[in-house]
């Protein structure tokens, strides 16, 4: 009999538009989700909703704004899902069907993973290099929450990507192909700063989070890709920089921001900057009205922005190559 795999795609999500049920509704359900793992009162929930969404829907228009993020992960999805075609069991009689799906927007994560659980086998991928509780954690939780429900023989989550090393040699790749296209002289001497999602390291009261926050994975995923960036003989760059997009709530975040870090930058001898969004997977809010703005406003004489890997042929290839083996655990069968 032919079996079916659902791939589920899974990724934070924001809102399409500017107005303001979608932003509201975008960080209700990132605040809910953050309620699982930290103290936020309903009433706290709902009065920061608001005022996010009211401040979203006159900061987008202003801007004439639309996050791409939603878009950006379909794409992938269906790029995901034209390599998949391709692969097939020995005897052709598996297939893949590929979702896309959000953690905070529709179509949720929650009722994608619903859906297909008709299916032979799931395998499940959340769309960032670093795993932590509000990340692929979720993924984790919500089917713990489900286990006597679910065949869970069948379900297979991909994670621990930022240790892969397919993907550092994904971000290797793109990053010197960028690099190749901007600086053709060695005297350029550009520094690199590769920014990722802060982590929460202490609340108010300087207590450490009781929840994964992904922030070891996080310093070794960037110590890591520096070191091979730094011995790799296609590198232009004279120095590579670790840096934070920190939220301004909680406690005490990680250091150094992207902000402090481009003001150090700034008091060095003038040299091309380059900023890449080693944490992020896909444009979005963070990286382009934060990490990119703060570029370009930084006073840096000279600066340039190496997108997210977005549509990368080569982050396909690698993101299908890793679906495909945890299929093969899954079902039990070799594909070619």
């Amino acid at each position: 009999m032919a079996k079916k795999v659902a791939v589920i795609i899974v990724a934070h999500g924001e809102a399409e538009t500017d107005g303001f049920l979608d932003n509201f509704s975008m960080t209700r359900h990132t605040l809910a989700h953050a309620s699982e793992v930290m103290k936020l009162p309903r009433p706290l929930q709902l009065l920061i909703s608001i005022m996010s969404g009211l401040k979203n829907r006159v900061r987008f228009a202003k801007l004439r704004y639309v996050s791409p993020h939603n878009q950006v992960t379909r794409k992938q999805v269906a790029r995901i899902a034209d390599k998949l075609a391709r692969y097939r069991d020995a005897s052709g009689s598996l297939s893949f069907d590929v979702f896309p799906a959000f953690s905070v927007t529709v179509p949720f994560m929650e009722d994608v993973i619903d859906d297909t659980r008709h299916y032979d086998a799931q395998i499940m991928l959340y769309m960032s290099p670093v795993d932590n509780r509000l990340a692929c954690g979720s993924i984790c939780w919500f089917l713990n929450d489900r286990c006597e429900e679910y065949d869970l023989s069948g379900v297979k989550i991909v994670s621990r990507l930022w240790r892969d090393k397919g993907l550092l040699a994904v971000y290797l790749d793109h990053i010197f192909q960028h690099a190749e296209q901007t600086w053709k002289r060695e005297r350029d001497e550009p520094v690199l700063v590769l920014c990722f999602h802060g982590t929460l390291i202490a609340d108010a009261q300087g207590n450490p989070p009781l929840f994964h926050t992904g922030q070891q994975e996080t310093t070794v995923f960037g110590e890591t890709l520096r070191a091979l960036i730094m011995k790799d003989t296609r590198n232009p760059f004279r120095d590579v920089y670790s840096a934070y997009l920190n939220h301004d709530v909680g406690g005490t975040w990680t250091s150094p921001s992207l902000e402090e870090t481009l003001e150090m930058l700034k008091k060095e001898p003038p040299r091309p900057v380059a900023l890449f969004n080693a944490g992020y997977f896909a444009e979005g809010n963070e990286t382009i009205l934060n990490a990119m703005n703060m570029l370009k406003g930084s006073g840096l004489s000279a600066t340039t922005y190496i997108p997210c890997i977005n549509d990368a042929e080569i982050f396909t290839e690698f993101l299908a190559d890793r679906i495909v083996s945890a299929a093969e655990q899954v079902i039990g069968l070799k594909f070619s």
